[in-house]
């Protein structure tokens, strides 16, 4: 029966031979057609490190400043960690020597106002010209301009947040504010930080802006210990 289905088949143009149902074939017939079963082998990914799921930014705005941005970037440059730096304008006009090296040594740059300025008290107008004179000011000292901006004291609001976008940048935002401006010890810097260590998280901190040797006192131990933790740092 098998063999005359199999020879009908060849005779029809266009027709595809298909072996009947296993409850149509008994003994050996069905051994003959019915295939040996076929098991896949497994599908596998290489799982995620910790390394690669747990990443976190680093983020220091206010800058540059003479004494601790220096001080900032050279632990950075001993535990191979990059970093991303929210720079005034005015600052960057100020020090371009500081902001050739934050890029030279890989770090991100952001726009962060020309004057620290609060966006949501500023006409739209005010608003751009704080962005694009700050871009100016910070593409004339580093040769690129920043491509993520950050709202001063996070003041912002839907129609600020419109004049970033079309000024053609990205809003950065931060998920643990370290809150280091109020001069905390060192230790509570690097404990802020800790414990809002997330996957993902962005970090608050200010290399500018006041006396920032507390922070700079920290940084080394949240480094480590952020490292130790199986965090790696990526920019913001």
């Amino acid at each position: 029966m098998l063999a005359l289905l199999m020879t009908l088949a060849m005779l029809v143009p266009g027709a595809t031979a298909v072996p009947p149902g296993p409850a149509a074939l008994t003994g050996a017939s069905r051994r003959a057609v019915i295939p040996a079963p076929v098991t896949a082998a497994p599908v596998t990914t290489a799982p995620a490190t910790a390394a690669a799921r747990k990443t976190i930014a680093l983020t220091f705005d206010d800058g540059p400043h003479p004494r601790y941005t220096p001080q900032v970037l050279n632990l950075l440059r001993k535990y191979h960690v990059k970093a991303t730096f929210c720079i005034v304008g005015d600052n960057a006009a100020r020090y371009p020597a500081l902001v050739r090296r934050i890029r030279a040594e890989g770090h991100r740059l952001c726009n962060h106002t020309r004057n620290h300025a609060n966006m949501t008290r500023l006409s739209n107008s005010a608003a751009r010209k704080q962005i694009t004179t700050a871009q100016r000011q910070i593409r004339a000292a580093a040769g690129v301009s920043p491509t993520v901006f950050r709202f001063p004291y996070g003041a912002s609001n839907a129609r600020v947040r419109a004049v970033v976008r079309d000024c053609g940048l990205r809003n950065l935002r931060w998920t643990v504010d370290t809150k280091d401006w109020e001069r905390p010890a060192a230790r509570t810097i690097t404990a802020r930080v800790l414990r809002g260590a997330r996957p993902g998280a962005v970090v608050l901190m200010h290399d500018g802006g006041g006396n920032r040797s507390r922070t700079v006192a920290s940084l080394d131990s949240t480094i480590r210990q952020l490292k130790h933790k199986g965090y790696t740092f990526v920019l913001g």
